[in-house]
């Protein structure tokens, strides 16, 4: 019963996603578009599940999924037309990927742990890639430069760790990120503005890596900031709010003041 609602939920998004392509009926924005100009969507619905997963909203998640699912949807139709694939195809490829990748799961074979697991992944992922790559490329040349900087710097250290190439104690990289602050002193007094935008690239690396040597994801670290760093502006707001003063027009000094009681609260 559940699966016959599903499938019939699944093929009214198939049906309008062609009623919206459709040549001579469709919506003029709809048919006018290919994966290249639809392909930022991808990223902000990514985004938008992301923050209401954030913020705990289960009804807000629900819509941001069903946004994101249309751009598999939208994609999927486009290629359709084109004779590339369809979205059984898309289905038939990460299912096959999925019990691929559980080996455990899908064909009972002994895995003691979680870790072993994670260890059991990588390895069927590293076979993919050389499948899909071929041996002649680099280990790096696969990852997509799309990605925002700092989940693009993750991946790549990630990869370079996995082929050997890792500090072999924390402290190692703690002491990296010192000399990079170093460098960037340097560069600072030396006033030359490449060189200064090099170093604090060098820095952020380092401090990627890190994370990643912590197993903290650094783009949810730095998010957690953001909101931090808002919430305490808002305090100060509120609190100028109740002196009926602007923020813009208090000193530096009272704005310290207030900065220091809202972290308190």
């Amino acid at each position: 019963m559940i699966k016959d609602k599903i499938l019939l939920n699944f093929n009214r998004l198939l049906d309008i996603m062609e009623a919206l392509r459709d040549k001579e009926n469709g919506c003029d924005w709809d048919k006018d578009q290919n994966s290249m100009t639809i392909r930022n969507y991808c990223i902000e619905e990514a985004y938008e599940v992301v923050d209401a997963i954030e913020r705990s909203d289960i009804d807000l998640l629900k819509e941001e999924l069903g946004d994101l699912l249309f751009q598999v949807v939208f994609h999927s139709q486009i290629n359709k037309e084109k004779g590339n694939f369809d979205i059984y195809d898309v289905l038939d490829s990460i299912n096959k990927k999925m019990t691929n990748r559980h080996p455990h799961v899908f064909d009972k074979r002994s895995i003691k742990n979680k870790h072993d697991a994670e260890l059991s992944w990588r390895k069927i992922k590293e076979k993919e890639r050389l499948k899909k790559n071929g041996r002649q490329k680099g280990i790096l040349s696969d990852i997509p430069t799309a990605f925002p900087a700092m989940t693009r710097s993750n991946k790549i250290q990630k990869r370079a760790s996995e082929n050997g190439f890792d500090w072999d104690e924390n402290i190692k990289v703690f002491n990296k990120i010192k000399e990079e602050i170093s460098e960037l002193e340097i560069a600072i007094k030396s006033q030359h503005k490449n060189d200064i935008k090099e170093e604090i690239g060098d820095l952020l690396f380092s401090i990627i890596n890190l994370s990643r040597k912590l197993r903290i994801d650094p783009e949810e670290a730095l998010r957690l900031t953001n909101n931090k760093f808002i919430k305490r502006i808002e305090f100060i707001e509120n609190e100028l709010l109740k002196q009926n003063k602007i923020f813009k027009n208090t000193k530096l000094g009272d704005l310290e003041d207030l900065w220091e009681k809202a972290k308190k609260n």
